[in-house]
Parts: C-alpha cells; sequence; structure tokens
C-alpha cells in the first residue's frame, strides 16, 4: 500500500516495481488521457467565452471575469488625463504628501477621496454621506456614535481595512497632536472596536460637528499595520495611488486595479450609481499641475496640453473656455457652488473703534453690497450672515442692517472723526476691487480709508500684530462660522450671548437641533454686526468637452477623480 507521509524507505524494503512493458504501456496511456483533458478543457473555455459574450451583450457591462489587470482598450490603464490649478486663497502648492501633519488645503483637494478615504464623506452639496463607514448611529443623549464600516475595503499595500485601522487612526491623531485635534476632538473619551467591522466613539459631552470633522483630514483612515514615510509616499483605501510626487509642480494618480478595485463592472453609459465608495477608477492616470498663478494656468491652456483647469477666479475658467474653441480640444466653463464666503472681516479689539457695536452697524449699512457684487464672476450668493448657502443652519440674513447712508450716518454722529480716525482696509490683491469700492462708499459717507494691497505673508503678520481695522478675507464653511465664537480667532470678537448659543448648537443631541441652534447664533452675530459677509463664492472649472464624471462643486476643496473619464 502507498503511504505518501513514508515515501519510498518503509521497514521491510521496497517492493518490486513494475516492468519495463507495464512502464510503456501506462506512459502511452498517459498521455492520451493529458490530450483529452486538453481538448475538453478548450472546448470548455470557448463555450464559457461565448455565453460570457452573450451576457456582455445582453447586459451591456464591460467587465472581463478575473482578468481585472489585463490592459484592454477600453481600460483606465490605457487612459490619461491632465488637470491644471492655481492654488486656491493664496494657499502654496503640495510641498510634502504628509497629509496628517501639513496644514495644506491643496494637499486636501488632491488626495481626500482620490488617494484617502474618511470615515465620512460629503456629497456634491456637502452633506455627510457614507464612505469608509457604511452607516452611523447616534445615541439619544448624542454621547455616544456608532459607526458601521464597509467589509469589501483594502488598502494599496493589500492589508484589509478594518475597524482597528479606525482607532489606530484617532489615536495617532491625538496622541501625535496633528494639526486641529486639541479643538475638534476635544470631546473625545474613548474609540472602541467591538468587532471588526463597529467603531464606536465615546464623548463626554455632544460634539454635532463631529462627523463633519471626520469627513475632512482628521476622519482620514490610515493603514494601521503599514510603516509607511507620509512625506514621500501615500497609502490609502482610494481608488488611487501617488505615483509620483514633484514638490510644488505635481501629484500623478494611478488607477487602482488591486484588491477592493480588482473587479470593475460599469455599465456601458458610465452609470456607477449612487454608491461609488470601493468602485474603480475610470481612468488610469491623472496629472495633477500646479501653477504660480492664473495667467500661467490660462497660457497652459492654450496650448491644449489640459483635460481641465481649476483657476482661482472664475472669471479666467471663461477665458480658458472661450480661447479653446475652435482648438483641436476645445474646454466649456462649469459652475458650481464653493463653501467659501468673502467676509469685510472687522477687527474688534478692545481699543479699535469697531468694538462699538453702533460703529459695526453703521459699517454694515453704509456698504451696499449689491453695488459690489454687480458684475464679479465669482458671486454664488449674496450673504448677510456668517452661515454659508451649503452649510447646516443657513438661512437668508440679506435684510439684516440693509443699506442706509443716511440712518448710518445718524448712528455716527455721537462719535467725532478723531475717535473713529483712519480706517486701515487690508486686502490680498485678488479682492483689491472690492476693498476700493469699499472705500469708496465709506469716504463717500464721510470716513477715511486706507486701502492696503499685501501678499499672504504680509497680511498674516498685519493679524498677528492687529495692524487694521478691516480685511478683505475668505472664511471656510462650518470652520468660518465658527470662528465668531472664538475669541481668539482674527476678528477678535467678543459676545457671550453669541459664544453661549454657539455652544448650545454644537451640543445638541441631533442634527436638526444643530441646525436651529446656528439659525440663532447667526441672529445674534449679524444683528451684532461682527463682520460684514458679502458672498458666497461660485468656483467655475474649464473642462475639456471630451470627458465626463467630472464635478464642479466644491472644486476649490474637492475634487474627487474616481468617475472622470473620456467619452
Amino acid at each position: 500500500m502507498y503511504n505518501a507521509n513514508h515515501g519510498d524507505d518503509r521497514a521491510g524494503g521496497r517492493p518490486d516495481g513494475p516492468s519495463d512493458e507495464q512502464r510503456g504501456s501506462r506512459a502511452r496511456s498517459g498521455r492520451s488521457g493529458l490530450k483529452q483533458w486538453i481538448v475538453f478543457l478548450t472546448v470548455a473555455t470557448a463555450l464559457f467565452l461565448l455565453v460570457w459574450a452573450g451576457w456582455s451583450v445582453t447586459t451591456h457591462r464591460i467587465t472581463l471575469p478575473y482578468m481585472s489587470n489585463v490592459v484592454r482598450s477600453d481600460s483606465p490603464a490605457t487612459t490619461s488625463a491632465t488637470i491644471g490649478l492655481t492654488p486656491q486663497n493664496d494657499a502654496a502648492a503640495p510641498q510634502t504628501l504628509d497629509i496628517r501633519t501639513a496644514e495644506s488645503p491643496e494637499l486636501d483637494r488632491a488626495l481626500i477621496g482620490n488617494v484617502y478615504q474618511t470615515l465620512v464623506g460629503r456629497a456634491d452639496d456637502n452633506t455627510l454621506t457614507a464612505a469608509v463607514a457604511s452607516s452611523w448611529k447616534t445615541s439619544d443623549d448624542a454621547k455616544t456614535l456608532t459607526f458601521t464600516l464597509r467589509d469589501d475595503l483594502t488598502f494599496s499595500n493589500g492589508d484589509r481595512l478594518d475597524s482597528s485601522d479606525v482607532v489606530t487612526s484617532l489615536q495617532r491623531a491625538i496622541e501625535g497632536k496633528w494639526p486641529g485635534t486639541a479643538e475638534w476632538f476635544a470631546a473625545l473619551e474613548s474609540v472602541t472596536n467591538p468587532d471588526r467591522r463597529t467603531v464606536r466613539i465615546t464623548l463626554s459631552h455632544p460634539d454635532a460637528t463631529l462627523p463633519y470633522t471626520l469627513s475632512g483630514r482628521l476622519g482620514i483612515v490610515y493603514d494601521a499595520d503599514a510603516t509607511v514615510d507620509y512625506a514621500t509616499r501615500a497609502l490609502g483605501s482610494g481608488p488611487f495611488t501617488v505615483s509620483r510626487f514633484a514638490k510644488g509642480e505635481s501629484i500623478t494618480l494611478t488607477a487602482r486595479t488591486d484588491g477592493t478595485y480588482a473587479s470593475r463592472s460599469i455599465d456601458a453609459d458610465g452609470d456607477r450609481g449612487k454608491d461609488d465608495i470601493g468602485r474603480a477608477a475610470r481612468t488610469g492616470t491623472i496629472r495633477l499641475r500646479y501653477f504660480a498663478d492664473d495667467a500661467a494656468l490660462v497660457a497652459a491652456a492654450k496650448k491644449g496640453s489640459l483635460d481641465m483647469a481649476v483657476p482661482a477666479d472664475p472669471a479666467n475658467a471663461r477665458t480658458i473656455a472661450a480661447d479653446s474653441q475652435g482648438g483641436a480640444t476645445p474646454l466649456t466653463a462649469v459652475d458650481g457652488a464653493s463653501t467659501r464666503k468673502v467676509t469685510l472681516l472687522f477687527n474688534n479689539d478692545a481699543d479699535s473703534p469697531l468694538s462699538m457695536p453702533r460703529v459695526r452697524q453703521s459699517l454694515r449699512m453704509i456698504v451696499d453690497r449689491q453695488a459690489i457684487l454687480n458684475g464679479r464672476t465669482d458671486v454664488s450668493k449674496p450673504l448677510g450672515g456668517p452661515i454659508g448657502p451649503l452649510e447646516p443652519g443657513y438661512e437668508d440674513l440679506t435684510s439684516t442692517l440693509t443699506h442706509d447712508v443716511a440712518q448710518a450716518q445718524s448712528l455716527l454722529a455721537y462719535f467725532g472723526s478723531r475717535y473713529l480716525g483712519t480706517f486701515t482696509l487690508i486686502t490680498p490683491a485678488r479682492y483689491e476691487s472690492i476693498a476700493r469700492a469699499i472705500a469708496d462708499q465709506m469716504t463717500a459717507a464721510g470716513l477715511t480709508v486706507d486701502v492696503q494691497v499685501l501678499d499672504q505673508a504680509q497680511l498674516a503678520e498685519r493679524v498677528a500684530s492687529r495692524g487694521f481695522t478691516m480685511m478683505i478675507t475668505e472664511l471656510d464653511g462650518e470652520d468660518g462660522t465658527a470662528s465668531f465664537a472664538d475669541a481668539e480667532s482674527a476678528s477678535h470678537y467678543t459676545n457671550a450671548t453669541a459664544q453661549q448659543q454657539y455652544e448650545a448648537a454644537v451640543g445638541a443631541t441631533s442634527q436638526d437641533a444643530y441646525a436651529n441652534g446656528l439659525k440663532t447664533y447667526a441672529r445674534t452675530i449679524s444683528e451684532d454686526a461682527a463682520s460684514d459677509w458679502l458672498y458666497a463664492r461660485k468656483v467655475t472649472i474649464a473642462a475639456s468637452t471630451r470627458i465626463e464624471g467630472y464635478t464642479a462643486a466644491m472644486a476649490d476643496d474637492r475634487l474627487p477623480l474616481a468617475d472622470l473619464a473620456r467619452k
């Protein structure tokens, strides 16, 4: 009897082997059987492919079974796109890939949703949506949030993403004191994972802003087991990897075809459905090129080297689109809403004339917002309060402290020109026209205003030294809204009632109560004229008419590229 565990050297000696004739007969029989199996497998494979081809035609799908890494003419690996960007709000192009510790809006825009995925996601209208967490629920007292994770996500090194990665990511952010953790994770008491698909966050007190925080940089889920030099490499669970990084110049993204993204199944019309998390990218390589300013971006676009351009000034997107008409690759201008709010920020320091509510209210009434906004291409919606249309708690407050120069002059009559002095209005160059228009209106009302155009470093120094009376600036989303509840923010606005209202809103036990609380807070600081919120910005991109699957919504903050494809 043959025993595979013992081999040929059993006790008692080796048994006699077969004769030469027997060996030859068995060899011929083996070759004949092998040929039969080859014929059988060939026929079976051919039949299978015929059945599969018929299924593909009837269902309009373009999936090759078990062949996701094979390059073919319609494969994302054979396609590429180049996107030109001007850093927004005078930010710098990425100088590092370490998204954990670099406070770089441009790095966030490039990598979040493309290379890295967050626990909670954001839709085009800035509402919260599923991401790494397929769902979550909040306890009745809002002090416990329980997240259920997707079961099909992997990192680009092949490791499967599970709850331990989420816990470790949050722990490392807090222990490493990554930017923003002290402020936005102040309520975190514990983070646990009862099982591999569940994460439970316990808070010391309710914090309605936490889900929003977890949709940003602090919500990124990293591989707990990986050792990575994050300054030069990026390892995430998104549909792309970073295949090349040129500091301050470009980031090249390459579509993943492994793990989560190994099975590609997209309808022939490109419809990916509502749930795009875990779906493969439609373009093999996307290069993000950064330009020093819009002029350089416009020049590059004229050469026909860009499939998409995202300038800082929406007007330049229209210029790019107009210049491209009649060329080999025409581009079209597409508008989208932004969370950024252009604001006339007041210095509320105790020694500033704007520390007096009556003076602030007078300035609000002097400014003719509609006259200033006429003809501007970056205006999405006029504002009268701190909350933009894409944020919880938004309501139209443009009827608060409306334009009334006579009433403003009456309020200011109490103060002498010596008390008011000269108002120093600082501004970045891109908003110089707004600053000068506001200065002209205030001058006509009897005030003295000195407009100073400064670069980003100079603006930061002036804010730090408190060397300004007013400033044209951009406030971004809920962070900008919250700044007026923080006496240490750039405005140094202090209002105990408003601060209590904001704290009550954040401590709400439901998102509806949070939104309603924010409305109360916004009305208070608008009526008190903490600053003058001029308008919500619009973002405009120029995109080739030969590509699809992109969005202009919040393109100054997020740039989801997985669905981008050539038509």
